[in-house]
């Protein structure tokens, strides 16, 4: 990996975990005053960054003082196929099959929050995944274990590759 992509990775963990620890701290009720918060904390930070870290994190808006605030997510809810599920409600995900390998795309930008939300899955087919921009790659067991998790992802959402929901 070379030093630019590391810094870049470095910089967006310590912004998500300054993210994470601001919202459980105080209510923070919109991605507005979310980036606000990181910037007055010395983190450069935009509502663009601030939505898709709100994506990849998990977070959800919960009951805080008789206000909606952004919270981490509950750590008990946050794995599984449920958060897979969720995703595929809010983005739109296709997958195709190549031996050991299958591909799921998406929008741009949601490949991270896609991969992480499979790994979450845990399903037994999944070696593990690796996730581009709108791509990730998710690498099987064997060849017929590809069959199996496509069933699992079809029961979230996901769509075979040119099976579309007529978007």
């Amino acid at each position: 990996m070379k030093d630019g992509a590391r810094n870049d990775r470095a910089r967006k963990h310590h912004r998500q975990q300054t993210l994470l620890r601001l919202v459980g701290q105080r209510a923070l009720s919109t991605q507005d005053e979310l980036a606000r918060a990181l910037r007055a904390a010395g983190i450069p930070s935009t509502q663009a960054t601030v939505s898709r870290d709100i994506v990849e994190l998990g977070l959800v808006k919960v009951a805080r003082g008789g206000a909606h605030a952004y919270a981490a997510p509950d750590p008990a809810a946050a794995g599984g196929p449920d958060r897979l599920r969720r995703f595929c409600e809010d983005y739109p995900v296709e997958a195709a099959v190549a031996g050991q390998i299958v591909v799921l795309r998406s929008l741009p930008g949601t490949a991270n929050a896609l991969g992480a939300a499979l790994d979450a899955a845990r399903f037994p087919e999944v070696v593990g995944t690796l996730a581009g921009d709108d791509t990730v790659f998710v690498a099987v067991t064997r060849e017929r274990d590809a069959r199996p998790l496509l069933g699992h992802l079809a029961a979230a959402g996901v769509m075979r590759a040119g099976k579309g929901r007529g978007r």
